[in-house]
């Protein structure tokens, strides 16, 4: 998949200007006032039956390099969250129009630099999202080991997600995008093995119904600041321990996953989603998933008195400038490599911020010595992932010698 040279250089210096020398691998829509969870959609009927999991008969393992690559220089990852809510942004000089990032939570997660990608790079991308859906087409993924499986899947839904927001870009709510009159998430705008798929199908029909470890909650990206952040790399069949439980823990401890207001404990839209498969007693059980992610000073958050709440749900995208074509020049930097590099109002003033947030997150003892930011696990090849098995009593163990 092709890149701009200048698009590189931009994100390396945005990245060497917020993160130091070295990186490691209020604008709310409708609130949702109840807990109840949703009712849970029909899961294996017809013929998305085809895509339940079998006796893996294929020893297949599917590379993502290509993706890996994009991801790599197309993510920015914020780091931890320092659970404070962001204030009024500033307007830019001469100007009362707020431009960029409005979000409380516009420091937490990750971002993607949709406005700095080219039609090259679109184009590539689609033409990557018809290749998996041909793979599919092509090999039976429910023979595939399971780790295998939900790599594939997750994958699948996150590309094809960036690739609408790519596609409709500029954009400042990928929820708004709408494929034939229906929402992007709702859409049949996938077909793999003859079976046509919407998003909200891949979650709700395929995985949720059929990996009952809740960790695959946070291995979708909803292409918002809301959702779990997109991780800078793709998962394989080996990594998907280390990156959803990174992803996880990224996520609990973030204000946009759980927080304690004046009178609720309030905890994100996506649990709700996924209440009927995994948190059938809403509160209790997902209290109990939380605290396994969560950070000691955000425990006692989560095991408040109060009553659990869904909370606003911010779905403005989740790039560098909030969804908008950033036009005005306002400063000019060097990357790491000498060159010049300007950036506008809108990535220079999130850049600025995100320098206030790497002081705290560094007098908070999660900066390493030589400047580096724990943001996540690194992936590794160590564990495998148990489908089957709650991350509150399992133990990772080793591949099989046959290295799946």
């Amino acid at each position: 998949m092709p890149f701009r040279k200048s698009h590189m250089s931009l994100l390396a210096a945005a990245a060497a200007f917020c993160l130091a020398p070295a990186v490691s691998a209020q604008t709310a829509q409708a609130q949702v006032a109840s807990v109840t969870p949703l009712s849970a959609p029909s899961t294996a009927t017809g013929a998305i039956a085809k895509f339940i999991p079998q006796q893996q008969t294929r020893n297949t393992r599917l590379d993502y390099g290509v993706l890996n690559d994009a991801l790599f220089y197309s993510v920015l990852p914020l780091g931890p969250s320092t659970r404070r809510h962001m204030g009024r942004t500033q307007a830019n000089t001469g100007s009362r129009q707020l431009t960029g990032h409005r979000s409380r939570y516009r420091l937490e997660g990750s971002r993607i630099s949709f406005s700095l990608l080219n039609d090259e790079y679109k184009t590539a991308l689609t033409e990557y999202q018809k290749d998996l859906e041909r793979i599919g087409s092509e090999i039976n993924i429910p023979s595939l080991s399971r780790n295998e499986q939900l790599a594939y899947w997750l994958n699948l839904h996150n590309v094809t997600m960036i690739a609408q927001i790519v596609e409709n870009y500029p954009v400042r709510r990928p929820s708004k995008i709408k494929v034939n009159g229906i929402s992007v998430d709702k859409a049949k705008i996938l077909k793999v093995n003859g079976v046509s798929l919407s998003l909200q199908d891949i979650r709700e029909r395929i995985v949720y119904p059929n990996w009952k470890n809740p960790n695959v909650i946070y291995g979708f990206f909803r292409g918002d600041i809301g959702s779990p952040a997109i991780l800078d790399y793709a998962f394989t069949g080996e990594n998907l321990a280390d990156g959803l439980r990174a992803s996880g823990e990224d996520f609990v401890n973030s204000l946009r996953g759980v927080h304690e207001a004046s009178k609720t404990r309030n905890v994100s839209r996506v649990y709700q989603e996924a209440a009927p498969f995994y948190f059938k007693n809403f509160e209790s059980d997902l209290q109990n998933h939380l605290l396994q992610y969560a950070r000691e000073d955000v425990k006692a958050e989560i095991v408040s008195a109060k009553p659990m709440k869904i909370d606003f749900y911010d779905d403005v995208v989740a790039d560098l400038v909030g969804g908008s074509r950033p036009n005005i020049a306002s400063s000019t930097i060097v990357d790491r490599a000498g060159n010049p590099i300007t950036m506008s109002y809108e990535l220079m003033q999130l850049m600025r911020e995100f320098e206030v947030k790497r002081e705290t997150l560094k007098k908070r003892g999660l900066i390493q010595r030589g400047g580096t930011v724990i943001i996540q696990d690194i992936a590794t090849p160590s564990t495998q992932y148990d489908p089957n098995v709650d991350p509150a009593s399992s133990t990772y163990s080793a591949p099989p010698t046959d290295g799946l």
